[in-house]
């Protein structure tokens, strides 16, 4: 067998729930193949003890060193360590040591012996029974039966593989996500420089100086001289276009030593333009804790090239996340989020492990000199006036998203002689705090939905009651929660219990995710239905939570700016006026009373006096706000409007978080080129008053008709949709990413009944049907006798239908969601069957 042949093999008796068949097939497979990236991989997916899953994603690493999923796993399958107290562990000072990072495991020496796999006495698979009655036939027909079990394979694996397909597009959820954007392209793998000794920096020749500074902050400061390393840029930059790379070099803390230092990594997209505006944009990145530089790098399309035509665009990762050093990085907390999300933590023991996993991170962050207590937004607004001045600009123009505008609001505040003028999209208020606001937001997101479905006559007629139903399933979901085990693949089962609130949170995400706004209402009801699809969707995305996010960072801001910003009876009512339970707050263990002893247990305090004052300016402000959005809801930017004297607000009434970054249509972000063009006249509203309103998803009915071309397939002509989706011998529809509905066409050797008697085994788990196919019926068409059938995969309907045709069997198959079955089968379905020839 051929590498990819023994890989569909393994990945059918995978999914079909024999891990010892995958395991015995893949062990063949790496036997033959010892360089199979991929064979290693899925084998440390199937087999069964943690020393066997280490040793083959080592394997994995060793042929492929930056294989970022055998990294997770192999994080993941680790022991974890010993739990230190935080108050075991002193802060070096004056600090001159390096903050170390364990070595990587593709680093590691292999010195033990395989396992479980023995290369002179591995046993082969076990053959089927007419494999061994036809050794005694001729070598073509052992070759026309291999062809025809191989055949079967395939096609099982596209019928196992129709969640998975589903979910390759759900990398786009950023529902439970607080980062911008997620970038267009894959990241180039970066080689993190090592991390910087702490001392007092010292004049290089690549080093510029600024006279000391006295900065305004609520706190007296020390003098200080920042530094600017230039450096190489760590990320492929686009053609054309000058970049330039370096480490801003800055107290951690102004208020005590200022020879521990910390570095901000900075990057200079430099205008195309002859003759630039001298005021460059700079870019602030939501979270808190997201990065901005690799950001700005692979989503340049959508961030940086609409403003390099008249000025330079300016960006750096704030203090503790990115590139910057050093990166609060958090691999326990990040870990025990992943077990968690695959079922492998214990709920009695839940509370003790992220309470664990807290506190290890906190200590080593502590061991490795960290002080928490420096890593504020005023912190940050004061590293921003120091690059701005470090790069030898005067003005600059904030653009800031998400937290980023919290940070532009503070930078406002405190050095308003560096702003000539503010973009704020999604705006965080700096006065306000997320946590009590919540109940607000999510009223917020629900009236905007329940409101706009309504005044919707295909939405309403679809969904009537939207409001009520919503919340009687929410009640149902709390009196009856339901188990929902998803296959990940290839990262392993995610099992979550899904109750009322998860159920709103999810909800919450769509409304946030512009893209997914119109799913929202059909999300509901297809739940009300037992219709999982969107919950499963969800929960694929969940182990990706902290991607782009530095949770160290993440923690202490919430913390200091939030959660000890507060009371534990104010957050105790805010937990009852929703009740909110753990979903949301996962990375910090337990409700949000509990969040409150845990932000004790970091060590770092509430703000300073007067760190939370609102900002009053005349400086020119944009406002942007997703009238939809959950996250930063459309009365935050209303709220701080009115304190900002020379302020525009613009309500996109179709979108959720950070328009300028999802609007498809151009129209936000051309709004704020216009602004920041003249930002003391208002921008012209032309494209916003054009824009619609959602078009909510709604269930199919038959009307309008499908249009059908004819066209070859797989060796089948046969009417198609003519406006879906081609991949693999699927036409898919995709009218959003959780969408399954899809329809096959294949023709092979193989007959009717070795297909039936393949989808029938239950030893085999149907092969990703939940049970064996029924027969449905026989139809006549094109001279061919097609025999019909009927099962189910994961709740959802799949109609077969199969046709013998001399020596090749025609086979059709369509994947489609229970409210849309009937109408799906009678315009799409029976018409591919009547027109297959």
């Amino acid at each position: 067998m051929t590498e990819q042949e023994y890989i569909l093999a393994g990945i059918t008796a995978f999914k079909s729930g024999d891990r010892q068949k995958a395991s015995s097939i893949l062990s063949q497979l790496v036997k033959e193949y010892p360089k199979s990236e991929r064979g290693w991989y899925l084998l440390g997916m199937s087999v069964s003890t943690a020393e066997q899953r280490q040793y083959c994603f080592r394997q994995v690493l060793s042929i492929n060193p930056n294989n970022p999923d055998a990294k997770k796993q192999l994080a993941l399958h680790s022991p974890l360590p010993a739990v230190p107290t935080p108050q075991a562990f002193t802060p070096p000072s004056p600090r001159s040591e390096q903050v170390t990072t364990p070595l990587p495991a593709s680093e590691q020496a292999f010195r033990s012996a395989p396992p479980f796999i023995s290369y002179e006495e591995e046993q082969e698979p076990d053959e089927p029974a007419e494999a061994v009655e036809e050794e005694k036939e001729s070598a073509k027909q052992a070759a026309a039966a291999k062809k025809k079990k191989d055949r079967l394979i395939l096609i099982g694996s596209a019928v196992a593989g129709v969640v998975i397909l589903i979910c390759t597009f759900i990398a786009t959820i950023v529902m439970l996500n607080g980062s911008f954007l997620r970038p267009v392209s894959s990241a180039p793998q970066i080689q993190t420089s090592p991390s910087p000794t702490r001392q007092a920096p010292t004049v290089t020749s690549t080093s510029t100086q600024l006279p000391p500074t006295q900065l305004p902050t609520p706190l007296p400061t020390v003098a200080y001289t920042p530094l600017y390393e230039e450096a190489p840029c760590l990320f492929d930059t686009p053609d054309n276009v000058k970049v330039t790379c370096g480490y801003a070099i800055v107290p951690e803390n102004r208020t005590a030593n200022s020879t521990d230092t910390i570095k901000l990594a900075v990057a200079v997209f430099h205008s195309t333009s002859i003759h630039p505006e001298p005021d460059p944009v700079m870019f602030l990145q939501g979270g808190p804790g997201g990065e901005a530089v690799r950001l700005s790098a692979n989503a340049y399309e959508v961030l940086v090239q609409p403003f390099i035509s008249e000025r330079d665009y300016i960006t750096f990762d704030q203090r503790g996340t990115g590139l910057s050093e050093p990166a609060l990085k958090c691999d326990e907390l990040d870990k025990v989020y992943r077990q968690d999300m695959y079922g492998m933590i214990d709920p009695e023991s839940h509370e003790y492990v992220y309470k664990n996993a807290l506190l290890s991170c906190n200590g080593l962050l502590l061991a490795n000199g960290v002080d928490l207590s420096a890593y504020s937004t005023v912190e940050s607004a004061a590293d921003l006036r120091d690059i701005v001045k470090l790069l030898g600009y005067e003005k600059v123009n904030l653009y800031g998203a998400s937290y980023g505008t919290r940070l532009a609001l503070v930078t406002m505040r405190n050095h308003p002689e560096i702003v000539r003028s503010s973009i704020l999209d999604s705006v965080v208020p700096i006065e306000s705090n997320a946590l009590n606001e919540y109940p607000n937001a999510v009223d917020s997101a629900l009236s905007k939905l329940f409101t706009s479905c309504a005044a919707n006559p295909e939405c309403n007629r679809a969904y009537p009651d939207l409001e009520n139903v919503f919340w009687e399933l929410v009640k149902e979901l709390d009196a009856n929660p339901v188990t929902l085990s998803t296959s990940a693949y290839p990262m392993g089962t995610v099992t979550e219990t899904v109750d009322g609130y998860y159920l709103l949170s999810v909800i919450m995400g769509l409304e946030k995710s512009s893209d997914l706004i119109n799913t929202a209402p059909q999300t509901i009801y297809r739940v009300k239905a037992k219709d999982y699809s969107t919950l499963t969707a969800a929960q694929y995305s969940l182990p990706y939570a902290f991607d782009g996010i530095t949770p160290g960072l993440y923690v202490s801001m919430m913390c200091r700016e939030h959660v000890l910003a507060t009371t534990q009876e104010e957050l105790q009512a805010t937990t009852e006026k929703i009740n909110v339970n753990d979903v949301m707050w996962r990375p910090f263990y337990g409700d949000f009373v509990k969040m409150f002893d845990a932000c004790k247990a970091w060590g770092v305090t509430g703000p300073d006096l007067g760190e939370k004052e609102a900002v009053v300016s005349d400086i020119p402000s944009l406002i942007i706000e997703g009238a939809y959005d959950p996250a930063t809801p459309p009365f935050y930017g209303k709220q701080i409007g009115e304190d900002l004297s020379n302020s525009f607000y613009f309500e996109f009434p179709n979108m959720g978080h950070v328009p300028t970054g999802s609007d498809s249509s151009g129209c936000a972000m051309q709004i704020a080129l216009d602004f920041i063009k003249n930002p003391a006249v208002e921008p012209d509203r032309t494209c916003l008053n054009k824009i619609k309103e959602v078009e909510f998803l709604v269930p199919y009915t038959g009307e309008p008709a499908i249009e059908l071309i004819t066209k070859s397939a797989s060796g089948v002509t046969v009417d198609i949709p003519a406006d879906w989706y081609y991949d693999e011998g699927f036409f898919v529809r995709y009218s959003s990413p959780f969408d399954i509905t899809q329809v096959g066409v294949f023709s092979d050797t193989v007959t009717i009944q070795e297909l039936k008697d393949y989808f029938s085994s239950s030893a085999y788990g149907y092969r990703g049907l939940d049970n064996a196919p029924a027969e449905a019926g026989v139809r006549d068409a094109n001279g061919l006798t097609w025999k019909l059938y009927y099962s189910t995969s994961n709740g959802r309907p799949v109609d077969v239908a199969a046709a013998e045709n001399g020596f090749n069997t025609l086979i059709i198959i369509m994947f489609s969601h229970p409210d849309e079955h009937e109408a799906l089968y009678r315009t799409l379905f029976l018409p591919m069957v009547d027109s297959a020839r």
